[in-house]
């Protein structure tokens, strides 16, 4: 259940993002109701930033699919892939 370091930000990311979209929703509803509070709007947009900031840090690297190797096979190649 321990996770890498670079895993931990992933997730701390995650978690930013979705209380980022969250204060973003509640600003919307705030405005809805005619109450508008930027504080909401304010630490959601910086939450948001902070999120993207923290996942892109870390890329998972996902094994090809092979759903579609039949395609894959069928196509021509180009040019440039004949060479290597």
């Amino acid at each position: 259940m321990w996770y890498s370091y670079r895993e931990l930000i992933y997730r701390v990311g995650t978690f930013f993002l979705m209380v980022g979209i969250g204060l973003i929703l509640l600003f919307t509803l705030s405005e809805a109701a005619e109450q508008v509070m930027f504080n909401f709007f304010c630490w959601g947009l910086a939450l948001l930033i902070l999120g993207f900031v923290f996942r892109n840090q870390y890329k998972k690297s996902f094994p090809p699919n092979e759903r579609f190797s039949f395609l894959r096979r069928l196509m021509p190649k180009s040019k440039q892939d004949k060479g290597k």
